[in-house]
């Protein structure tokens, strides 16, 4: 079983691109987190920009994978259910569980209409750069929890 990371845009600020590849680089041994990039849209209307993208997102959901969008009002877990959360998905998921991180104007009803599942980081707004840093530093909480590391006091 995999996590995918399912993500709008590059991360274009180095040093949360940085951050995010330490948590990432340290995850990676297991073999169990990927990152799937969906390019950001430019457009003149952000409802333009979140349909394009939310077409992309779209595509790269296949029909067995388990979609969980992040959004801020999704459901809030503390560090501990999010490994138990990821561990019974990764169990009983046929296909990759996916995290999907939208674009700056968030993203499309089709994509939160296909989603099995929505997590929030918090009930406060992030930039979309910040949600990548901060669900690769919990993803590598969640793993650590899961195989008694010493990170998650």
């Amino acid at each position: 079983m995999k996590i995918v990371i399912l993500a709008v845009g590059k991360l274009k600020d180095r040093r949360i691109a940085s951050l995010a590849q330490e948590y990432l680089t340290r995850i990676r041994p297991t073999g169990i987190v990927g990152v799937d990039r969906v390019p950001d849209v430019a457009a003149v209307r952000p409802e333009e920009a979140i349909e394009r993208e939310g077409l992309e997102l779209l595509r790269r959901i296949r029909p067995r994978d388990r979609a969980v969008l992040l959004r801020e009002d999704g459901t809030e877990r503390t560090s501990t259910e999010l490994a138990s959360f990821l561990a019974r998905e990764m169990e009983r998921t046929a296909g990759r569980v996916l995290l999907i991180v939208g674009g700056p104007w968030g993203t499309s009803c089709d994509v939160a209409a296909r989603a099995d599942e929505s997590l929030s980081l918090s009930r406060m707004t992030f930039p979309h750069e910040m949600c990548f840093l901060f669900l690769a530093e919990q993803l590598y909480r969640a793993f650590s929890i899961l195989g008694g590391a010493g990170y998650h006091h």
